[in-house]
């Protein structure tokens, strides 16, 4: 435990994958962090052949990368545009303002920013302020790409507040490539959407209607902000699920090549009801917390959707048993929590297949084909558009079995 603890700090939490992958195939630790960093050091390489070939040998290119890392070097090479062939440099620093909108006037539920712009190749962190006038921050928004996190805070009066750095979504930026951030204010919190993908939440720690002006920080060029008011969040385009007839269906083979983007949001192509069943294959992380599946009205994050049916197996208990919670969130709030404990079939780093099926009354969940939960209906499930992943599993196929 203590040292995949070490693992995390020292190359980043969204690495875990990778080294699912080393331990299961024999690997150690060590290899592991060897293996990601000869990637990094090989990615410089072909950059700076990219640019020198021309001029430079190999092994002028070698000794060059070997007085220089990617964590800590403060200036960027890249061909000067007014001189073709030549060096410039783009010198970075992550406390330079590079940015900034005032006179940001009305600040409500639903207002967005969206903050986009170029990541430095030389990037160790930027950050993202929503200040008051008394230079206050709201929110302070902190990718740091070494760590491979992003920080959440406020700052009061000089004093920062509690970090906030954990994320069910892989970390997707990356230097050398471009960004976009959005920003979206809620009466209760900030949500926040990396690439095209809804990355967390923020709750307001300081009045957000005071907010008057936004800066950008550090190691980002080409930044733009747009001000936009929306309805809903995100924008995004949905896979839909897969549907087979039942006398057609067979379970696909699982593939740890192939495997859905987490968190994983899915659209249905028809109700879900009585006589289908969700099949859902996957594999549980090596140090698993929780997962869970909602099957929920809609894909938005805000406003937030109704939630027929919720599922949220919970590991780690003495004994090998696992606790098996439903519920349902309905008119805006959690309802009455059903919970079982269980021992299943759930195992670290081993696959599985899910299915909940859609009866006359309840749905009912199968764990290898063995019944461990049954929830009574509390909506309609007429109402179940979407189906909605996320935790400490990989997801290999999602699939919707037809009884006709």
């Amino acid at each position: 435990m203590a040292v995949f603890a070490y693992l995390l700090l020292s190359v980043g939490a969204d690495l875990l994958d990778i080294a699912d992958v080393f331990i299961r195939s024999g690997g150690s630790i060590v290899e592991c962090r060897e293996h990601l960093q000869s990637k990094r050091r090989d990615q410089l390489f072909r950059y700076y052949i990219a640019q020198y070939s021309s001029s430079s040998s190999t092994n002028e290119l070698e000794v060059k990368m070997s007085s220089e890392s990617l964590d800590s070097c403060d200036f960027a090479y890249h061909e000067s545009p007014t001189s073709p062939g030549s060096i410039s440099l783009d010198k970075s620093s992550s406390t330079e303002v590079v940015y900034t909108l005032e006179n940001i006037t009305e600040v409500s539920p639903g207002l967005s920013f969206v903050i986009s712009g170029s990541i430095l190749l030389t990037c160790e962190r930027f950050s993202i302020n929503l200040m008051l006038k008394n230079s206050d921050l709201a929110l302070h928004f902190n990718p740091r790409l070494p760590q491979n996190y992003i920080v959440r805070n406020c700052r009061v009066k000089g004093v920062w507040g509690k970090e906030e750095v954990a994320s069910p979504l892989s970390f997707n930026l990356h230097r050398g490539q471009k960004f976009k951030i959005q920003i979206l204010v809620t009466d209760k919190e900030f949500l926040m959407c990396v690439n095209g993908r809804h990355f967390n939440t923020f709750k307001h720690r300081l009045p957000y209607r005071k907010i008057c002006a936004l800066e950008v920080k550090g190691d980002v060029k080409d930044v733009n902000v747009e001000q936009v008011y929306v309805e809903t969040y995100p924008d995004i385009a949905l896979e839909e699920i897969r549907q087979i007839s039942k006398e057609n269906f067979t379970l696909p083979e699982i593939s740890d090549a192939h495997y859905k983007l987490m968190p994983y949001t899915g659209r249905l192509a028809e109700p879900f009801t009585n006589g289908k069943n969700l099949h859902i294959r996957g594999r549980i992380k090596l140090l698993p917390h929780s997962f869970y599946v909602n099957l929920q009205s809609n894909h938005r994050v805000w406003p937030h959707p109704n939630i027929p049916f919720h599922l949220n197996p919970r590991f780690g208990n003495v004994g090998g048993k696992h606790v098996i919670c439903r519920n349902s969130w309905l008119n805006g709030k959690w309802d009455r929590e059903e919970r079982s404990e269980n021992l299943t079939d759930f195992m670290p780093g081993k696959t599985f297949h899910l299915k909940i099926a859609c009866t006359d009354v309840s749905y009912q969940v199968y764990l290898n084909e063995k019944l461990i939960a049954e929830f009574i209906f509390r909506d309609n499930p007429k109402l179940v558009e979407t189906v909605y992943i996320q935790g400490d599993i990989k997801v290999f196929d999602v699939t919707l079995e037809s009884a006709y």
